[in-house]
This record gives C-alpha cells, sequence and structure tokens, in this order.
C-alpha cells in the first residue's frame, strides 16, 4: 500500500511536470510563432514593393501607400485648385478694368457730363466703376479730396481682391505639415515593428521609410503648389491695385484740371 502511494505520487509530479513543461513550450512556441509571422508579414510586403517597384506604380498605389494622412492631402489638393481656379478668374484684367467699360464713359467723360458718367458707374459692378464714382462724388470739392477718396475705394477694392489669398497661404503650410506627421507616424509604425521582431534586415527599415516619406512628397507637393499660386495671385493683385488707382486718379485729375476757371 505504501509503495503503491508512492507510485502514485511519483507519477503525479512527473505528469505535472511533463504538463507544465509542454505549456512552457507551448508559449515559447507561440512566441517564436509570433515572431516569425510579423517575419513573414514583413517579407511579404517587401517582396510586394518590390514586385511594384519593378513593375510600376500607379497613382492608386502611391496613394495606399501613404495612409489615412493622404485625405487630408486629397482635401487640401482639391481646395487648393478650387481656389486657384477662382482667384484666377476674379482677378481677369478685363474684370477690374473692363474695356467696354472704359469705352462707354470716353464720350460723356470728354463732355463733361458728369451726373451721367456717374450714372454710368452706378450701374456697373466692376472695381473701376465703383473707384471712378466714389472719385466723382466729391468732384466739386478739389482734387486733394478727390485723391482721398479714391484712396480709400481702392484700399477697399484690393481687400476684396486679396479675398480668399490668406486660405489659400494657409492651405499650403498645412499640406507641408501633415505630410510631416504622416511620416513621423509612419517611422514610429516601422520602428515599433523593429522592436516586435527583433529583426535587423535592412529591407524592413527602407520599407517602412520608404513609405512613410510618400506623405511628406504629397504634402511637399501641395505645399509647394499653394504657395507659388498665392506669390503669383498676390503680386497680380498688387499690379491690379496700383492700375486701377493711377488710372482713376488720371482720369479725374484731367476732369478737375478742365474745369478750373482760365485766370482773367
Amino acid at each position: 500500500m505504501t509503495k503503491f502511494c508512492t507510485i502514485t505520487l511519483l507519477l503525479a509530479v512527473l505528469a505535472s511536470l511533463a504538463i507544465g513543461g509542454t505549456a512552457l513550450a507551448q508559449e515559447v512556441d507561440r512566441s517564436d510563432a509570433e515572431r516569425l509571422a510579423a517575419r513573414a508579414e514583413i517579407e511579404r510586403i517587401a517582396a510586394e514593393q518590390t514586385l511594384a517597384a519593378t513593375e510600376g506604380r500607379t497613382l492608386a498605389d502611391w496613394y495606399g501607400m501613404g495612409g489615412f494622412i493622404m485625405h487630408g492631402l486629397l482635401i487640401c489638393s482639391v481646395l487648393v485648385v478650387a481656389l486657384v481656379l477662382e482667384r484666377s478668374w476674379t482677378l481677369r484684367r478685363n474684370r477690374i478694368i473692363p474695356r467696354k467699360f472704359m469705352q462707354s464713359v470716353m464720350e460723356p467723360w470728354e463732355n463733361r457730363e458728369i451726373a451721367k458718367v456717374v450714372g454710368l458707374c452706378g450701374s456697373s459692378n466692376n472695381s473701376m466703376a465703383r473707384v471712378l464714382r466714389a472719385g466723382l462724388i466729391h468732384f466739386d470739392e478739389g482734387l486733394a479730396r478727390v485723391e482721398d477718396a479714391i484712396g480709400v475705394a481702392g484700399d477697399h477694392e484690393a481687400t476684396q481682391l486679396r479675398q480668399n489669398l490668406p486660405v489659400l497661404a494657409a492651405l499650403g503650410n498645412i499640406a507641408t505639415m501633415m505630410g510631416l506627421l504622416g511620416t513621423v507616424l509612419g517611422m514610429i509604425e516601422s520602428f515599433d515593428i523593429i522592436a516586435k521582431t527583433g529583426t535587423g534586415d535592412a529591407r524592413v527599415v527602407a520599407g517602412g521609410i520608404f513609405t512613410a516619406l510618400v506623405t511628406t512628397a504629397a504634402g511637399l507637393m501641395v505645399g509647394i503648389t499653394a504657395i507659388g499660386f498665392h506669390s503669383y495671385l498676390r503680386r497680380k493683385v498688387e499690379v491690379l491695385e496700383i492700375d486701377l488707382e493711377e488710372t482713376s486718379f488720371r482720369m479725374l485729375e484731367a476732369l478737375v484740371v478742365d474745369s478750373r476757371p482760365e485766370p482773367a
């Protein structure tokens, strides 16, 4: 009976040791399996990138590689294109200083029909008409008052012409920052994979950095485009503002000078 108990106890101890060893082995195997699975996934991604590089990537491939940041950059790019088209259409010279309007006011202007010119300016919806009307209203108050009125009206028109340009500049900066954010997030993800797999494979590091830099390239493309057009359109507004004030002031100056009584 004592031997039976002893043998039973020994068998129980051996069984527990065997079960514990098996569980430990399974845990080790599971950890190794996870590491091998992660390595296999990385190698698969690297293989796909290599294959795509040899076959050529489409625009959709580049977009997908950038991650969710590319959605924000897409929105920025659409807004940039819309603002550039809108400002380019609005800032046409013939819309600010229309040739037809100038031709229509020349005859009453030469005949010194001030009331008729004021009426034509009031019925026309363009910057030149509004500036001329502002000066003509103060025609009887002298050249200095006319010049001040033209300056105030010109500043108001310039403010209207600059509308949406600050938004365009802001979109350029935002797109650049979003591209850098995507790169930082991609680098964090890459180093997280390296920490989990414990691999020293250079392809893993290069592949992750390559993917992360896609957002930087996209952000810089959108940002450079937005900032470049902002500078061009801002300069165009400055030129139009100068032409608007000079043209209106010269016309009103000649009108005021011709209306002065000749000395006896």
